[in-house]
């Protein structure tokens, strides 16, 4: 570690972690920090030289002291960057800080001889690289205004308060220079170290910006390939297990027909699970069409109204299998535009499902409306809720509330990351609200149909 990168280690302790972001406002800010240090350090030293300079004199209180308090006023630019435009704030103070023990150093001890006027020299350069081109220009001309003014009182005849006699003039004014060039240098440095440490920060910013849009690339082909394979594997699976469910119904119907109710009762379990199966490959199938930008959306007219109540009737053996009240509440004639009659029913049959099995001796209620210029379906059950923190997540697929429901409940996790991308290939949109222990409602809006 060279020793600039030290300095800005140590500076840096000064500057608010809301500073640090930007590569920017970090130096900027680390540059307010090390003017402010400097200030203080030289003001200390300078300490023993106005001492020496002003012994004997009446003036050698009032100078002691302005240098002492030089340090305190200048550390109050680190609690200005906290503020609002805390950076153009702290720059500006800096400057008048410089500015006006300048002035209070001319008008008390010699006007426009006064030995502290070299100190001018730096205010357009800390608060221009600080505070902005702006304030540089600002301070510059302000700096010039003061000299004009000095000489044109000193040229008229008005003098101001002379250096007492004892008070060593050449003294002051070596200390003086060598004070502002040290501080000039010991800026300087500064500048160029923050410089350097910000273009590195920035040559690292670019190199890891490359390397993730290398990374979300091979992510993004990663997962090109892995749709084009579900899409590939899903629609030969289908093939071969619709010939298999074929074949398992004839069989289970040739058994029914010699009265051997038992081994029926065999097939029909093979049935049920191949439908199962069946559906999870459907699932897939869906699932990666709609990754890949293949699933196409029909737009057509239909009666959402009807929709909901034949499901609302499809779904009643299932919830009266669970002990679960399922009613429904709609329009008798909810036309609606522009939707896909066979993903809106597959939106409905996820959610309700849902709903289903996740209610056991509760209620769920379906509800269909036009609210607002748009149209509503929600799908409000009594089940076991969902916790906050996991509301973001059931949306994604392949997943559940957590992992105690997959052992509980079956499921793949993929019904409602459908479901809520067929709602935003429609044009509409899927929302949650729920309560552990209460509940879900399940909303689906489609604006202007």
């Amino acid at each position: 570690m060279t020793f600039g990168e030290r300095v800005i280690r140590v500076l840096e302790r000064g500057v608010p972690e809301s500073l640090r972001g930007d590569v920017d406002t970090r130096r900027r800010a680390l540059l307010v920090v090390g003017v402010a240090v400097t200030l203080a350090l030289f003001c200390m030293v300078l300490v023993v030289p106005v001492l020496v300079a002003t012994m004997g004199s009446p003036d050698l209180f009032l100078g002691v002291l302005n240098t002492l308090i030089t340090p305190v006023l200048a550390s109050l630019a680190l609690p200005l960057m906290r503020r609002r435009e805390g950076l153009w704030w702290a720059g500006h103070w800096l400057a008048l800080l410089l500015f006006a023990g300048s002035l209070f150093a001319a008008v008390t001890g010699g006007g426009i001889s006064s030995p502290f006027l070299v100190v001018l020299v730096a205010l357009p350069v800390i608060a221009g690289t600080i505070s902005g081109r702006n304030a540089g220009w600002f301070w510059a001309a302000l700096a010039m205004v003061m000299v004009l003014a000095l000489a044109v009182a000193d040229g008229v005849g008005f003098h101001f308060k002379p250096l007492h006699p004892e008070v060593d003039h050449g003294l002051l004014l070596a200390g003086s220079t060598i004070a502002i060039t040290a501080i000039l240098t010991c800026f300087f440095s500064l500048a160029e170290a923050t410089r350097r440490d910000a273009i590195e920060r920035m040559a690292r910013a670019v190199a890891d910006e490359q390397r993730l849009r290398a990374v979300a690339s091979e992510a993004t082909a990663a997962n090109a390939a892995k749709s084009a394979f579900l899409a590939t594997m899903s629609h030969e699976l289908r093939t071969p297990l619709n010939i298999i469910l074929g074949y398992s119904e004839l069989v289970q119907e040739n058994l029914l027909d010699r009265g051997d109710e038992e081994n029926a009762e065999d097939m029909r379990r093979i049935v049920g699970a191949g439908e199962h199966l069946l559906g999870l490959i459907r699932d897939i199938l869906d699932l990666s069409r709609i990754e890949a930008d293949r699933l196409i959306v029909a737009r057509e007219d239909f009666d959402l109204g009807e929709l909901v109540r034949m499901m609302v009737i499809e779904f009643q053996p299932l919830a009266i299998r669970g002990d679960t009240r399922l009613t429904v509440s709609t329009a008798p004639e909810l036309i609606v535009r522009g939707l896909d009659h066979t993903r809106v029913r597959q939106v409905l049959y996820n959610l309700m499902s849902n709903a289903i099995k996740f209610t056991r001796g509760g209620q769920v209620s379906v509800h269909a409306a036009r609210v607002a210029g748009a149209v509503e379906i929600s799908v409000e059950d009594t089940g076991i809720g969902i916790p906050e923190k996991k509301l973001a997540a059931i949306f994604l697929p392949f997943t559940q509330a957590d992992q105690s429901t997959t052992r509980r409940y079956e499921g793949s996790g993929l019904g409602l990351a459908i479901a809520r991308r067929l709602c935003d290939l429609m044009g509409g949109a899927l929302t949650v609200r729920s309560v552990v222990g209460r509940g879900s409602t399940f909303t689906v809006r489609f604006p202007g149909v």
